[in-house]
């Protein structure tokens, strides 16, 4: 019987919260920001969803997740993915500290990261500097121009 009377008594406590109440956390834009930065540095570092969350321990349905904004990475996640990925992890919020906007219009695309992949892994100086020449000429050269082909 006491069992039962102490139930009660939490029940007519005004400090109680039913759960309907209860608020669901939404989405952050710093969460979403970090999950960006994430989303960058993992395919720069040319790695899969599924890759990523293997060697930090996650699914890569929570690797999506992140990269949505739509759960936050923990602290230790965090550091592990900025391991792994060869960055610091001011990188993953340097644009919110220095009071750029988050979702920074300026972000790389995935073609964009692609692009800078294929350029990091060119071993030699001299062919690095024809396709950024190469670039610059098609560039100033504008949509539709067609641009001399040198042999």
């Amino acid at each position: 019987m006491a069992r039962v009377k102490r139930q009660a008594s939490l029940t007519n406590n005004a400090e109680v919260i039913p759960l309907a109440q209860a608020q669901p956390r939404r989405r952050s834009a710093v969460d979403a920001f970090v999950g960006q930065r994430l989303r960058e540095a993992r395919l720069l570092a040319g790695l899969s969803q599924s890759e990523l969350g293997s060697r930090v321990g996650v699914t890569f349905q929570a690797v999506q997740k992140y990269e949505s904004g739509e759960n936050r990475l923990s602290a230790s996640r965090l550091l592990a993915a900025a391991k792994l990925l060869g960055k610091p992890v001011s990188f993953f919020f340097d644009e919110l500290t220095t009071g750029e906007p988050a979702g920074d219009p300026t972000a790389l695309t995935a073609k964009e990261i692609k692009l800078l992949r294929y350029y990091r892994s060119i071993g030699r100086d001299d062919m690095r500097n024809w396709l950024l020449k190469l670039a610059k000429s098609l560039g100033e050269a504008g949509p539709g121009a067609e641009v001399e082909k040198s042999t």
